[in-house]
């Protein structure tokens, strides 16, 4: 590594990727196994300063909806950003002691109805095979795509979903 290179200390070397320089200033590709908060916040916020200024999306917003026990504990859980008229649900998790209760419809339809108070009329998510395809397809979502051979063997499954009438979709409601 040359004289323009960062000066990083020796354990994280062997994790970056490259570096090089550029316009005097130099950068380095790191892979981290535990980011900071703040640094993945910084990647986020990025993201969503230039979507509002380059496609106009300024109602980006965080989705978090949780299931607790009695004690507080979390037994459960959704996570999703809506942003212009789409709703985005990165994950939705049950403990095993409760599912099959309908918990994950009770999940589901909140955050449909929350994106709908939001404007959203689209929905998206993703499912491996193993995971709940059947569950989503039951709650009116199509599959819209699928990433085969992940792992090895699995199927991970891109579905979708138009929320309420009127959405402009020209499309059947269920």
């Amino acid at each position: 590594m040359g004289a323009c290179a960062p000066r990083l200390m020796p354990d994280v070397m062997p994790l970056i990727e490259s570096v090089w320089a550029d316009m005097g200033e130099t950068y380095a590709v790191i892979s981290e196994e535990s980011p900071t908060s703040e640094d993945i916040n910084v990647v986020r916020r990025g993201l969503g300063r230039f979507n509002q200024v380059a496609g106009g999306l300024k109602n980006s917003k965080e989705l978090t909806l949780f299931i607790r026990d009695a004690t507080g504990q979390t037994v459960g859980g959704l996570l999703g950003d809506t942003i212009g008229t789409w709703l985005h649900i990165e994950v939705l998790w049950l403990d095993e002691r409760i599912r099959g209760k309908g918990h994950g419809t009770r999940l589901l339809r909140r955050a449909e109805e929350e994106a709908v108070a939001r404007g959203c009329r689209v929905v998206d998510l993703t499912t491996f095979d193993f995971q709940a395809p059947e569950f989503y397809e039951k709650k009116g979502y199509v599959t819209f795509g699928e990433l085969r051979e992940v792992g090895g063997k699995h199927t991970l499954h891109f579905f979708r979903k138009y929320l309420g009438q009127g959405c402009g979709c020209n499309r059947e409601h269920r």
